[in-house]
């Protein structure tokens, strides 16, 4: 089933491509490794001819802002968000010259810090970006963050931030109820992860043992899409993306054909509403099976 345009467009302006895969072997269900020069230009010109406007990126993600650089530099089509490490103020100012020059940018939708400890351990930091937004070199400033606590501190600070990065995934709800409340401040609310990595695609019966818990909702969560004739790759971008609060969702695709996969969402946006009450029970909250970081090694 193909997505009206307008179903399209309402979805692309939910979303913002992001650029891991570009710079690295990226997710638990990749096998081919860090996509080849030629196949990123083939994608970014398909995220342009789709709608998409808005690149995810850090500099912790290997040269991902070198090629987009090289490939996007001077689009205006497409406006970028990196992340830079929280540190003293030289170094905030010296890492975000860095990242413009290899962006070949000068100016840039948002800049986060990576994280949320080193920034909040970090007095100068704040202000760095502060002042490089007030200088015209970024639209909007935040912080990727991890947990809810982090975000509720935030709002007791009152800190004058314009955007944040989330996990978020019909198992990984832990940021449902501050969400909407971020939004209501004046705050921009990215989400990521929205397939866990690939684990939520993965096959029950293929997942690894360290994962097996997790086997009976991920069989009632294909059961639910295939009910409502949802696939289940658009039922999972579409609980993310759609979520109270959220402006929009961080795709991270492999090729061509992967975007165009997570386009074809645009024609079940109602459909996967209406699947959103039964989602919301499939919340995990066992945060070791949630938390790439928690999990083991891969072999």
């Amino acid at each position: 089933m193909s997505p009206t345009p307008a179903a399209l467009h309402a979805l692309t302006q939910r979303l913002a491509l992001g650029t891991a895969q570009f710079g690295l072997a990226y997710g638990l269900n990749n096998q081919a490794g860090q996509p080849a020069p030629a196949a990123v230009a083939a994608i970014l010109a398909a995220a342009q001819a789709a709608g998409l406007t808005l690149l995810d990126t850090a500099s912790a993600y290997g040269n991902s802002e070198a090629r987009l650089g090289e490939l996007a530099g001077e689009n205006p089509n497409f406006e970028v968000i990196t992340k830079v490490p929280a540190g003293p103020a030289a170094a905030v100012n010296q890492h975000l010259a860095e990242s413009l020059a290899r962006l070949r940018r000068t100016r840039l939708y948002g800049v986060m810090f990576h994280a949320f400890g080193p920034l909040r351990a970090e007095p100068a930091a704040w202000p760095a970006l502060q002042a490089a937004r007030t200088a015209g070199q970024v639209a909007r400033i935040g912080v990727s963050l991890y947990h809810p606590h982090e975000a509720e501190w935030l709002l007791a600070q009152a800190w004058d931030v314009d955007l944040v990065q989330v996990p978020y995934n019909i198992l990984d709800q832990r940021f449902a109820e501050v969400l909407p409340r971020l939004a209501a401040r004046g705050v921009e609310v990215h989400v990521r992860s929205a397939f866990l990595q690939g684990l939520l695609l993965r096959e029950p019966a293929t997942l690894p043992a360290f994962f097996q818990p997790l086997a009976p909702k991920l069989t009632r969560l294909r059961a639910l899409a295939a009910g409502a004739g949802v696939p289940l790759p658009a039922a999972l971008l579409l609980f993310a993306a759609g979520a109270p609060g959220v402006a929009r969702a961080v795709i991270g695709v492999d090729s061509v054909a992967n975007l165009h996969e997570n386009l074809s969402a645009a024609a079940y946006l109602d459909a996967a509403e209406n699947l959103r009450p039964a989602l919301l029970e499939l919340a995990e909250p066992t945060d070791t099976l949630i938390l790439p970081y928690a999990w083991p090694p891969r072999p």
